[in-house]
């Protein structure tokens, strides 16, 4: 797996699928594709070839996705699902949700295009029809396609979680309990089935409901914040925990599962008594998460790194984390793993949270076994472009050398703070590296080290 495909992961996209089928040569062009589906819409075997066929398309040529709703193919092959003789569901409709990962990924258009045609809230249905008819086959598509729907698109996730039903303009809310929605419907069905690819899909989908992966800004609170609430709540935590357990119990060569596992055990180590219960012994997560760290797969360690960096948050649970074997698991991960930023990114903020007004903490990692300072150096230049990283590993190296005067004399030896100075001079003006320049001009002037930096003083007119 590449780096970028791993970076792409980290800001909650799903990773495309490399290998590709053969014949794709031969395949129609996109907008060919569109008008062979709108032909075959009354015949659900040509449709779903079709529809197949579109999923193998954009595989080929992604940069064409939006191409569906720009033409006006999204909603032409929803108003064809959406009656006789598919009416949302057959195999038609399970070719479409097999192809979702395709069409969504990177998508925003295509995602709302697909809510605003009915597409989402039939696959709810369509998970929702499977549970009663104990359809294994149709819940796990169903799963696939509400995981990629449901993907940096808070809209989709509230529409999909169903917790505040659509009343019409002026209408109030009765006594009547709403449907379940996704949420629930997900919890169900990683209750009733034990299959890998069941399980894998639908614990992939009931995390994209509660991740705040949205990027862009909301005036008020976002849908996976909401949904994350109810995901914690005295009904659902132990269920929601039942899940990342059987993921993490799962063979360690499933790796997507073990993956997805740890992102939705992340999710919910929210809170001091959550997270206890979460580590508790009884709970036998902790131990596979530790394990999990040494995976040679970066995915998996990325996820388990930002495990333990949510459970560091806690202090019990941090003083656990913190032992010296531990430690040193930590420090090999991030060398062996180098060259991954997500891996760099997590890693050395689960270090700078364990390191936090702990003294003792700072000298063991800047001794001769772990040179935390030096390493931190060779990361900063390895991943010059990526601000998370950054932040990071600065906030790290600013702790331990404030807690240890031997780090602090090899920050200066290493010429580290030039290399600081530089990186809040380049990027003081770009956004997204507001955090990352905070924190670096913090650490110069606590050490005076901040010249040629300082903002100029505003004197008043009188003067």
């Amino acid at each position: 797996m590449t780096e970028s495909t791993l970076n792409n992961a980290s800001r909650g996209e799903e990773e495309e699928q490399q290998p590709e089928p053969e014949g794709v040569e031969d395949l129609p062009e996109l907008l060919e594709l569109i008008d062979e589906a709108e032909e075959a819409k009354d015949d659900a075997s040509k449709l779903a070839l079709v529809l197949r066929n579109i999923g193998r398309r954009i595989r080929e040529t992604p940069g064409d996705r939006d191409l569906l709703s720009d033409f006006e193919g999204v909603s032409q092959i929803c108003q064809a699902l959406s009656e006789p003789p598919h009416s949302w569901n057959g195999e038609a409709m399970l070719a479409f949700c097999k192809v979702m990962p395709d069409v969504c990924r990177q998508s925003l258009v295509n995602r709302g295009s697909l809510r605003d045609s009915g597409f989402l809230v039939a696959a709810v249905e369509l998970l929702r029809s499977a549970l009663k008819q104990k359809d294994e086959a149709v819940a796990t598509a169903a799963c696939t396609a509400l995981c990629a729907l449901c993907t940096a698109s808070d809209g989709n996730k509230q529409a999909a979680a169903m917790l505040f039903p659509d009343l019409p303009e002026g209408e109030e809310p009765t006594e009547v309990e709403p449907k379940r929605g996704a949420l629930f419907l997900l919890l169900d069905a990683l209750d009733l089935w034990e299959s890998v690819v069941l399980q894998t899909e639908a614990v992939a989908a009931l995390r994209s409901l509660v991740v705040d992966d949205d990027n862009r800004k909301a005036e008020v609170t976002p849908a996976a914040v909401e949904n994350r609430e109810v995901a914690l709540t005295e009904e659902l935590f132990p269920k929601m925990k039942e899940a990342a357990q059987r993921a993490l119990a799962a063979e360690v060569s499933q790796v997507r599962l073990t993956e997805q596992g740890l992102l939705l055990l992340r999710e919910i180590a929210r809170g001091q008594e959550r997270i206890q219960d979460l580590a508790k012994p009884s709970s036998k997560l902790l131990p596979k998460v530790l394990t999990a760290v040494e995976a040679d797969d970066a995915r998996v360690v990325r996820s388990a790194l930002s495990v333990l960096r949510a459970f560091a948050s806690c202090e019990d649970v941090r003083d656990e984390l913190s032992l010296s074997m531990e430690t040193q698991k930590y420090v090999r991960t991030l060398k062996k793993h180098l060259a991954t930023p997500v891996v760099c990114e997590q890693g050395f903020g689960l270090i700078a949270n364990l390191v936090l007004r702990n003294p003792s903490m700072a000298s063991f990692l800047n001794d001769g076994n772990h040179e935390i300072v030096a390493l931190g150096l060779a990361v900063l230049n390895r991943h010059p472009d990526r601000s998370d990283v950054a932040k990071s590993v600065i906030q790290l190296l600013w702790s331990v050398s404030r807690q240890n005067e031997k780090a602090l004399a090899e920050v200066r030896e290493l010429e580290l703070f030039p290399v600081l100075r530089h990186i809040a001079g380049e990027h003081k003006e770009e956004k997204k590296w507001h955090g990352a320049v905070d924190v670096t001009m913090n650490f110069l002037r606590e050490f005076r080290e901040d010249e040629g930096l300082q903002k100029k003083p505003v004197y008043n007119a009188y003067y």
